[in-house]
């Protein structure tokens, strides 16, 4: 049985690009439609919520039962699956007033556990979302921010789950 990490895709157009880089770290992987949720078995090592054309904001939202899934195996959520985490758990998504969309600068808050292993405090990237956290849940924390929105990147709190839970912008 391989270990592996479940990437819960919500139709993001980078879920293919995601796997990809997962397994050129030679972590197995596999891709699975967001309504199905795997058992939680000891060969699932982490899952990742991909992104979305969606808002979470809208009545058609993609929408799973996350109590599934979180505390039970580290999960990283990604664009829609961060804004996803955040408003499931109480924090706050808005319509951004100012997409962004290209070239950002992230500054690292905090690194944690080495989240940002190997990246410089400050560090170019790319982003593209018309929604922003603006508020975290309680329970998780600021780990990183842009110009443009002041939560590029959380963390759960050590003691808020049994295994660890991200989002990044």
């Amino acid at each position: 049985m391989h270990e592996k990490i479940i990437i819960l895709d919500f139709g993001s157009q980078y879920t293919q690009l995601i796997a990809r880089r997962v397994r050129e770290v030679e972590v197995y992987c596999e891709i699975l439609p967001y309504n199905k949720i795997p058992e939680i078995t000891s060969d699932i090592k982490a899952i990742i919520l991909s992104g979305s054309p969606f808002s979470v904001r809208e009545e058609n939202a993609l929408h799973i039962e996350l109590d599934k899934v979180i505390g039970k195996v580290p999960i990283l959520g990604i664009c829609y699956g961060a804004q996803y985490i955040a408003q499931y758990c109480g924090g706050k998504v808005e319509r951004s007033s100012k997409r962004e969309y290209g070239k950002a600068e992230l500054r690292v808050k905090k690194d944690s556990e080495s989240f940002f292993n190997d990246m410089m405090p400050s560090s170019q990237i790319w982003m593209s979302h018309g929604d922003s956290i603006i508020e975290v849940p309680d329970h998780f924390e600021i780990i990183a921010t842009t110009d443009s929105i002041p939560v590029a990147a959380f963390k759960s709190e050590v003691d808020a789950y049994e295994k660890p839970v991200y989002g990044i912008q």
